[in-house]
This record gives C-alpha cells, sequence and structure tokens, in this order.
C-alpha cells in the first residue's frame, strides 16, 4: 500500500459550535432529496468534480477485513469504530502535484456511514483554499447542490463555513475546535480544526 494516509482519531470531544439549516419566517424552503450514494458513485462524482477545479483525486484503495484496524482507525468510540466493515480511501494532490489528503469514506459493505474529507495544512494555512474546494464538491456530490438556497447557520457558502471555524479556532483555547451542521439534506456535517505539530489538521466529516 503505497499511497500516503492520514488517520486522524475523532473523539468528539471539543469546543463545539452547533449550526442548524432551518429557514427562517420569511424563507421559502425547498423540498430537498437525500442523496443515497454508494462508494463507486460517490467516488467518481467528487473525482470528476475536482479534476475541473486543479485537484487530483488517485482511484480508490478498497479496505477490508483485518486491513481496517491498520488503515481505517478513525474513531476513538470503539462501538463506532468495530462498526465499519469496508472503507475505501483516496489520495488528493493539488496542481502542482503536492500532497493534501486523503477522502476516505466508511460503513457496511453496500453503503458507507460516514464520509472524512481529512487535510493536513502548514502554519500559514497556505492551502486554505484547496481545502475549501474539497469541501464544497463533498458537499454538493455528496449532500445536495442546495446550500445558497438553504444557508445553514446563516453562512452564505462552504468557503465561508471554513472561514468561521479558521477564526474559531484561531480564538480559541483548545487544541480542537469544531463546527456541527445538522439538517441539510437530512445530513449531519462535522468540520473540526486541530492544532499539531505541522500546523492544522482539518478534519470534514458527511453522515447520513
Amino acid at each position: 500500500m503505497n499511497k500516503k494516509i492520514l488517520i486522524p482519531i475523532i473523539f468528539g470531544i471539543a469546543i463545539t459550535i452547533i449550526l442548524t439549516a432551518i429557514a427562517n419566517n420569511t424563507t421559502v424552503t425547498i423540498p430537498i432529496t437525500p442523496i443515497n450514494f454508494s462508494y463507486v458513485d460517490s467516488n467518481s462524482l467528487m473525482k470528476s468534480a475536482l479534476a475541473s477545479k486543479g485537484i487530483s483525486m488517485s482511484s480508490a484503495l478498497k479496505i477490508s477485513g483485518g486491513a481496517i484496524a491498520k488503515y481505517c482507525t478513525f474513531y476513538g468510540d470503539a462501538e463506532k469504530q468495530n462498526s465499519i466493515e469496508y472503507c475505501t480511501s483516496t489520495e488528493l494532490k493539488d496542481s502542482d502535484g503536492k500532497f493534501l489528503g486523503n477522502i476516505h469514506m466508511v460503513g457496511s459493505l453496500a453503503y458507507p456511514n460516514d464520509v472524512l474529507g481529512i487535510i493536513q495544512t502548514d502554519p500559514y494555512m497556505s492551502s486554505l483554499d484547496d481545502i475549501k474546494t474539497i469541501y464544497q464538491v463533498m458537499v454538493e456530490s455528496l449532500v445536495c447542490n442546495c446550500w445558497q438556497d438553504q444557508k445553514p447557520g446563516n453562512l452564505e457558502s462552504v468557503s465561508a463555513w471554513v472561514d468561521t471555524a479558521k477564526s474559531h479556532h484561531l480564538d480559541a483555547t483548545g487544541t480542537t475546535s469544531s463546527s456541527k451542521i445538522t439538517g441539510l439534506a437530512q445530513k449531519q456535517l462535522l468540520l473540526e480544526v486541530t492544532t499539531n505539530t505541522e500546523g492544522y489538521l482539518w478534519k470534514f466529516i458527511i453522515s447520513n
């Protein structure tokens, strides 16, 4: 297995801002049909969309059985970790061929339950624009193309959410901070930032 894989453990302990995708009284809510995505379809959608924006995504590594404990250990919760039956991992590179991070998908043999976009940035967050692009593609490919209509948390875009999370983390005193959006096309979205020795580790999770 030659690909580089970032494997952060997600404990769910952080300073958290919770945002909801609830329309105000003056907004007409547009019915949203949840996207039920397979491993193959979702990886294909994201790969094509990212390529159009200058970010390359590798073919997926397919991981199951005993290899899950080595390459797909993402959760501090033992019950949730043990529920993983299948995992795929792809590698992301920018237009210059520089490694950015990974997109992991974990769940049952048939469908993923969680999709994780893991990106390591330097102390200056010089790849922040790539983070915004990747996370926007994840939302539009796997959740819905409805952010501007719904404006969860009164945020205009995924880019605005990333900027808000960055500001919140830099102002916070803890090592990890997170922001959660619930109810967007019946999905749960979690954006987490952790300070580490290399700079900042960004984690974006889409859950059914």
